[in-house]
Formats: C-alpha cells, structure tokens, sequence
C-alpha cells in the first residue's frame, strides 16, 4: 500500500492512500518510495502485477474524491521491454520525465534479462512514453540493478548495479549515463567505480548526490567485515 503519516496534537495519524490489488491488473510489490512532482502528485513502481506481470509505474493523484491511482507504464508490453522495476526510486528530470531501472528484461540475456534504464516522457495526450536508455550487458559494465538512478542539472543519470564489474568478484559498479546528444536521443554509458570486495560489494541502494557532484552510498556485503560499507564518489 501507499501511505501517509500526518502530525498532530496527540501524535501521528496515518492515512492509507491506496491499496494494490494485484487481481485486478494492478501492480503489487512496491519495494520502493515515491517520489513527488511539483503539483503534490506521487510516483512509484512496483516490481511485480501489471497486465503482464513485469511490474508497473504509477501515479497517485489527489482529487476531490479522494487520492485515484493512473497506471501509466505497464512491464513486459512489448519485447525486450524491462521486467521487474520495484526496488530502486524513480526519479524526475527539470523537465518532467521520469526515469526508472529493471532488475531484469532487455535485449541481453543473464539471470532471465540483465536489466534496462528507462525513461517515461509525458505526452499531450496524457499517456506516458517509454524510452529504453540502455540495456545492462554480462560483464564489466556490471548488470542487474537494484537501485535507482539519481539525476544531476545537465539531466546525467547515475546508479549501481549488483552484479558484474570485475571478473574476479562481480560485486557490481557504480555508472553514469550522459546525455550526449539531446537531438536524437544518444546516451554514454562509462563505469564510474567497480567494487572488488574489500571496498564493498552489491551497492543495492539507491545513490545521493550532493551539490558537489559527489555521489553517496552502501553496499549490502563487502569491506573489511564483510558486513557492507559507505562510500563515496568524488569526480
């Protein structure tokens, strides 16, 4: 479910805003949070449930009848779509559009799919367009993220993924996806970091980025107790 916790005199009231209901093509499994646009609506994704059961994104709206949830990307729509999208944040660009990661799904076969990026662009219609950025690969770019991707001015997208890096541990990257060429869609995709063990290993949450540039995180697993670390990334 997705909920709200408002204060009060004698503490905190919660109010369920919606409850999934997997039997009726609505998603279930909403591992992540929700983010906000600038109107109060909010967004998130589930990892499973949908029309073909590869997870949706969503939009919860307040209206007059309360809060009214709008589906507005279905997974595994169409082939090498992106499968299973519930566990990382998604995330809002200054010009609207969201962008997201699969754990699975794309046109690269690892565990049942190596993952994608994806973006969602509002049309005028109302419907949302997806737009798969980058499919994860077997290897040294890393694949399977878990996490999120976080957004910078320019519109560069950074996150981890669990697997993949070096050959040695496959403990995962962390990456950025550049906006190369606005004009007919190109991105970069370059390994920022590759985890090898004693500094960390399957960096599973989603990334901060500060004023700075530099990028915040943890790993699940990895450094010297093995029991996971925080790091940063300075550029």
């Amino acid at each position: 479910m997705v909920y709200s916790l408002t204060p009060g005199i004698s503490g905190w009231t919660e109010q369920v805003l919606h409850s999934f209901d997997w039997s009726q093509g609505d998603g279930y499994g909403p591992f992540a949070g929700v983010v906000l646009d600038r109107a109060g609506n909010l967004y998130g994704a589930t990892e499973y449930g949908g029309t073909y059961s590869g997870g949706i994104v969503y939009e919860l709206k307040h209206t007059r009848m309360g809060w009214k949830e709008y589906i507005l990307h279905t997974f595994g729509s169409f082939q090498y779509d992106g499968l299973g999208p519930g566990i990382g944040a998604l995330a809002f660009d200054n010009s609207g559009n969201l962008y997201g990661t699969t754990a699975s799904g794309g046109t690269n076969i690892c565990f049942g799919g190596c993952g994608t990026i994806f973006e969602l662009t509002p049309e005028p219609n109302g419907h949302w367009k997806e737009t798969i950025l980058y499919n994860f690969e077997k290897g040294a770019q890393g694949f399977s993220p878990g996490a999120g991707v976080v957004v910078d001015e320019a519109g560069n997208l950074y996150g981890t993924t669990l697997y993949g890096g070096s050959r040695q541990c496959g403990c995962g990257v962390v990456y950025k996806l550049a906006r190369t060429s606005p004009v007919d869609g190109q991105w970069t995709y370059t390994v920022l970091h590759t985890f090898y063990g004693p500094d960390g290993a399957q960096p599973d949450a989603n990334l901060i980025l500060d004023g700075q540039g530099h990028l915040y995180g943890t790993t699940a697993v990895g450094g010297p107790g093995g029991a996971g670390v925080v790091y940063e990334i300075i550029p």
